[in-house]
């Protein structure tokens, strides 16, 4: 069941490349507002852990405390698919954050903007650290001037 509903997470590869590539197109802005994309990823992972819960019943939760504990959880081949498309969720809901915020405030050109959504695909954290020092450091240049 979870590899099935994992199977489906490539829709969302449709979002990242519309924010990345075709940031102006009104049909993309107007998907970033409505949040389809994190929406769907996130019903996805909602009927996964479902499923999780009701096979493996909460104690799966006090392995959370634990290394050891997140390790054992990560050994289990649904879990480990329950959990990326956990990470994709928030990874495209990051991303559209931060296509929005930029669309409305433009901090960064258009270009920046699309290699801080790939990084933001790609390495998460590291892509949204980065928008938000730019951020904040061209809030400040404006400020000052």
């Amino acid at each position: 069941m979870i590899e099935t509903l994992f199977s489906f997470n490539g829709i969302a590869m449709l979002g990242w490349a519309l924010l990345i590539l075709l940031p102006s197109w009104r049909f993309t802005r107007f998907l970033a507002g409505t949040a389809i994309f994190p929406i769907f990823l996130a019903l996805l992972y909602v009927i996964g852990i479902s499923v999780v819960i009701a096979d493996m019943g909460l104690g799966f939760v006090r392995d959370f405390g634990s290394a050891e504990g997140v390790v054992r959880l990560l050994a289990n081949r649904d879990f480990i698919l329950l959990v990326w498309l956990h990470i994709l969720c928030f990874d495209q809901a990051v991303g559209h954050y931060v296509y929005r915020d930029n669309m409305t405030h433009r901090y960064v050109p258009l270009p920046v903007q699309s290699v801080l959504l790939f990084l933001i695909l790609m390495f998460g954290p590291l892509g949204f650290l980065c928008y938000l020092a730019l951020r904040e450091f061209r809030q400040r240049t404006k400020a000052a001037a």
